[in-house]
């Protein structure tokens, strides 16, 4: 029996397994074997398809967070340090406007932004929310005009939206790497079980060794070869 590499995908192990499963299950109901290899038989193949069942839900698992939960995680932080940046370039509209004469130089548009909205776009992700804070409470502080009650929360609002996302969206990639751990431990158990049934298998059967290779996928195919194979004209040597 030749396994996969191990760095093959759990897909591929499962399909390996799942045929090795399937041939053993197969000759453990046929009545050319005694009853006593056909129930040592059935033994093995229900013991492997705990190991199949367990890498199977593993890798849904991991499957399940790559495709849905990281990418939602991520969309939805993508989405909230958008509107952060939206609210934050309105808000320094309205102060150059109201304090600032129309003018991003003047000493109020300043003190609110420093760096203007560069202050926020160049920051790291993780730091986005505390300066577009630090920038509401200043901006709370600042001249009175009419829109800037209403401004300070949009900007509140805005940072904490972001840091749930930002939140949501470490834990996602914490599960991801963690469901990812889950999968390569049962894939391994499994590779380990898979050996531990062929040894057992040619301990039952000595001298047959072709018998006991059939049950298992010799690279990718049956011993038998495939009706695919017959329709191409190939052999299970691949030759024509």
């Amino acid at each position: 029996m030749r396994l996969p590499n191990e760095t093959a995908s759990s897909w591929v192990h499962l399909a390996f397994a799942s045929f090795a499963w399937s041939s053993i299950s197969a000759w453990a109901e046929f009545p050319d074997l005694k009853p006593a290899d056909r129930q040592e038989l059935a033994k093995l193949a229900l013991s492997l398809k705990n190991h199949i069942d367990s890498l199977l839900k593993e890798a849904r698992d991991t499957q399940d967070a790559q495709l849905f939960g990281r990418p939602a995680a991520q969309a939805k932080q993508n989405a909230t340090l958008v509107l952060l940046k939206r609210r934050m370039n309105e808000a320094l509209a309205l102060v150059t406007l109201r304090l600032g004469g129309g003018s991003k130089k003047h000493p109020a548009v300043l003190s609110f932004l420093p760096g203007l909205l560069t202050t926020l776009t160049r920051a790291p992700i993780d730091r986005r929310v505390k300066l577009t804070n630090e920038a509401a409470g200043r901006l709370e502080q600042a001249e009175d005009f009419d829109e800037r009650g209403a401004l300070v929360d949009k900007l509140k609002d805005a940072a904490h939206r972001a840091q749930l996302a930002i939140d949501t969206n470490d834990d996602a990639q914490t599960g991801w790497s963690q469901e990812r751990s889950e999968e390569v431990v049962a894939k391994g158990r499994l590779r380990l079980e898979l050996e531990r049934v062929h040894r057992s298998i040619g301990a039952l059967f000595p001298g047959q060794r072709d018998f006991v290779e059939s049950l298992f996928l010799r690279g990718e195919k049956p011993s038998e070869g495939t009706s695919e194979d017959e329709a191409t004209g190939t052999n299970e040597d691949g030759e024509g």
